[in-house]
């Protein structure tokens, strides 16, 4: 007997039918007592769950990678200590790149924080701040 059958023959016997014949049971069966079909419901539904497979944990995304390093913290929550170094950092005058490197971000994930915390103006200023000197825009 496979535990399918085992679960269908409790949830028919829960619900008053004889799992050989198909009939109603008689009254008085030990089946028709209210904590019997009680505890006959638990059973099938304790042996269903066993029988339910978990679905596998989904499989992890690659490693967001940047000029061949793994940034291992990209497009993850921020905590409260990382985001006091990262305001610390900067405001010591630390390079984004750097910072970004300390925290396992990418530079554009310290500029749009440093955005969100009011410290820069756009993403444009930040950015502005990590191209080296001669790919900086000129003003017309």
């Amino acid at each position: 007997m496979t535990p399918e059958q085992a679960s269908s023959i409790l949830e028919q016997l829960a619900l008053g039918t004889d799992p050989r014949t198909g009939e109603t049971l008689r009254e008085g069966d030990a089946c028709t007592a209210p904590e019997v079909i009680r505890a006959l419901f638990i059973a099938r539904s304790a042996l269903r769950d066993v029988l339910v497979v978990k679905p596998e944990r989904a499989p992890r995304r690659a490693p967001v990678m940047r000029n061949g390093v793994v940034v291992p913290n990209a497009g993850k929550k921020w905590s409260a200590d990382d985001a006091d170094t990262l305001l610390h950092q900067f405001e010591a005058g630390t390079p984004i790149g750097q910072i970004a490197a300390q925290l396992g971000r990418t530079d554009g994930g310290i500029v749009s924080r440093l955005v969100q915390a009011g410290v820069l103006p756009d993403r444009e200023a930040g950015y502005a701040l990590i191209r080296p000197a001669s790919t900086k825009p000129r003003d017309a």
